[in-house]
């Protein structure tokens, strides 16, 4: 690929050509390529630098894997290969010698402006600015060295290319070695093991299914697992968002023992303190595989890979990788927004456009259907015949609450394309709710969908399966919309079904509240572990096989730290905030505003506080000192 340099006399003017015309295709290409190449490398390191250290809320936003170092130079090829073509026939055309310097200039451009747009410290106009200057350095000092310059990328280009391949062999070959050899150091199971599946299905409130007594037939298929199952009535989140809430279900603990709150520095949320579920069942034999629609919040690398052999979370997709560069984002927040312009590449071919949704003020996701979740478990549960658990997330039913091109509609007036975009934010609370309740019964289905491929394996009879949420969403509510801002009911009232042929009784539902964070002991008892001490949450198990309710149940407790980056109107803005669920009563207190106490048998929709009230003083004072009897340290 070496670009024909002819020497340039002493006596010649720096406005000489350096370059025989007219150029190579070649030579175009191998600065098309050289440059792609480092723009590509520079900025994986810096999306995996900047995660790590969860520099200025960076891991609010993009999120990657180290597979970033051969996709982000990847896509930066693709992207920057239609000037490279452009530039390749204006030279023919023009036969003008200029041409090279020009292209250094706009690779260099385009090289630098990603660099400087990819921390998100400086607005587009600034970045663009600055890398226009860069460029212009770069375009003269090209220009005095011409000769010199084009020999160093002839001769570094093929340790550029050979870097990607041996980077991309390397990442995917480790990753399929790391599970051979963890899987081959699993001791061998119990005899008739029980495998368990985990359906967590992100956002998903419980008065919104049909087995809890709504009125719209959302969720037919959840309702007839119900019925073959045990239901909890009442079950309790930890927290009204995926992190904290899936570090709960992983651990067997509340948020002030596991403390994984947030991101903190170093770009982890769940650290090792505790051992987690999937590391008990990995001792015990078991393959673990986790699958992550919601690979914003519940992903490997913060912290929840720990014990799964298995964990699918980004690069699900090429399009999912190419949001995760920089100019893929770019052109997602520049173009693929746009209805006209997502409906034209929709009719081209491409349907998966409309997947293309936004993650955060300025991130994209490529969103990971139920179906495709499904999809990617019943492959890898394929693989081996040993026992396995299985931890899965649906992200279909949280904002901007579309479904899948072409899923046939049971309620939804709303068109799929752009919901969030166009018209999300101006829908009205009861559009939002038929919107909603559109999405539960698409993962309805697939939830059916899923226990179907399981009966047709003759693997039902010997799974527990669990569904639950990790946290409601607020429609309007207190003035709220979404979650991550407050604890009312709506945000932490989730559904909670355990499920399993001749195993688990049939049609129980258990009114007593409980918390999420007893799924793992729970499971560990139904399953022998006998690893109490591992998760401190009570098993679930004697609410079930108890005659008459259990009064001295640990009433389940909700927490949210101060996140000081969410809108102005969530209270979770200005301080952290606790809150206890009785069997009558919901006290929550919020460290700067104090405390709110509903009754929410009477009240279930939380619309009037009962701190004004002699009864509602005296109990609030007696959930006051029991939250903080229980959070205070052992002695």
């Amino acid at each position: 690929m070496e670009i024909a340099a002819k020497p340039v006399p002493a006596d010649s003017s720096e406005t000489q050509s350096a370059v025989h015309w007219p150029p190579k295709s070649l030579g175009l290409i191998a600065l098309w390529l050289w440059f792609a190449i480092v723009t590509g490398l520079v900025e994986a390191a810096g999306l995996e630098l900047f995660q790590k250290i969860n520099w200025a809320n960076w891991a609010h936003t993009t999120h990657v894997s180290p597979k970033i170092f051969w996709v982000a130079p990847l896509w930066d090829i693709i992207l920057f290969a239609p000037l490279t073509l452009l530039l390749i026939v204006v030279g023919r055309l023009m036969r003008n010698p200029l041409v090279i310097r020009v292209s250094v200039f706009l690779f260099a451009l385009l090289m630098f402006y990603d660099w400087l747009a990819l921390p998100e410290r400086l607005v587009h106009r600034s970045a663009f600015i600055l890398a226009a200057g860069l460029a212009t350095v770069t375009f003269r000092t090209f220009t005095k060295h011409e000769s010199l310059l084009l020999r160093f990328v002839n001769r570094t280009l093929p340790f550029l290319v050979a870097a990607v391949l041996v980077l991309g062999a390397g990442i995917e070959v480790s990753a399929w070695m790391l599970e051979k050899s963890a899987l081959s150091k699993l001791p061998r199971a119990s005899a008739g093991a029980t495998n368990v599946v985990v359906i967590v299905v992100d956002t998903l409130r419980a008065d919104h299914l049909t087995a809890y007594g709504y009125e719209k037939p959302t969720s037919p298929n959840i309702a007839e697992i119900a019925k073959e199952g045990v239901l909890f009535e009442n079950a309790i989140s930890t927290s009204s968002w995926t992190l904290p809430s899936h570090a709960s279900l992983l651990s067997g603990r509340y948020s002030y023992e596991h403390g994984a709150t947030d991101v903190k520095p170093g770009g982890v949320a769940l650290d090792n303190r505790y051992p987690s579920l999937s590391e008990a069942f990995a001792q015990h034999g078991y393959r673990t595989g986790a699958f992550s629609g919601n690979y914003l919040y519940f992903s490997s690398n913060l912290g929840f890979g720990r014990g799964f052999i298995h964990f699918e979370d980004y690069f699900h997709s090429a399009f999912d990788g190419f949001t995760r560069t920089l100019y893929g984002r770019e052109l997602a927040r520049l173009f693929f927004n746009r209805e006209k312009i997502r409906t034209l590449l929709i009719r081209l071919g491409i349907p998966s456009i409309d997947e293309l949704q936004p993650s955060g003020p300025s991130s994209w996701m490529f969103r990971e259907r139920a179906a495709e979740v499904n999809h990617e478990a019943l492959n890898w549960i394929d693989r081996d015949s040993r026992p396995f658990f299985v931890f899965m997330n649906y992200f279909d039913v949280h904002r901007p609450y579309t479904t899948p091109p072409g899923y046939p509609r049971k309620f939804a007036r709303l068109s799929t394309h752009g919901l969030y975009l166009q018209e999300f934010n101006s829908a009205t609370p009861e559009s939002r709710l038929v919107a909603y309740d559109e999405c539960i019964g698409y993962v309805d289905d697939q939830i059916k969908a899923f226990l179907d491929e399981l009966k047709r394996r003759g693997l039902d009879k010997r799974t527990l399966l669990v569904i639950t949420s990790d946290h409601g969403d607020m429609m309007g509510e207190h003035g709220l919309y979404a979650h991550r801002n407050a604890l009312y009911r709506q945000l932490i009232h989730v559904p909670l079904i355990f499920w399993q042929p001749e195993r688990i009784p049939i049609g129980v539902r258990i009114k007593t509240p409980a918390s999420i964070a007893s799924i793992a002991s729970t499971v560990g008892d139904m399953l022998g572990f006998g690893e109490k001490e591992e998760f401190p949450s009570p098993s679930l198990i004697p609410l079930w096989t108890a005659k008459q309710p259990i009064d001295s149940w640990p009433h389940p407790l909700s927490e949210i730290a101060h996140l000081p980056h969410e809108s102005r109107n969530s209270p979770s803005r200005y301080g952290a905030m606790t809150s206890l669920v009785t069997p009558q009563y919901h006290y929550i207190f919020h460290e700067k505003f104090g405390a709110e106490l509903f009754d929410w048998i009477r009240d279930p929709d939380e619309k009037t506080s009962l701190l004004k009230t002699r009864e509602g003083q005296i109990a609030a004072a007696a959930l006051a000192n029991e939250i903080k009897v229980r959070m205070s340290p052992p002695q």
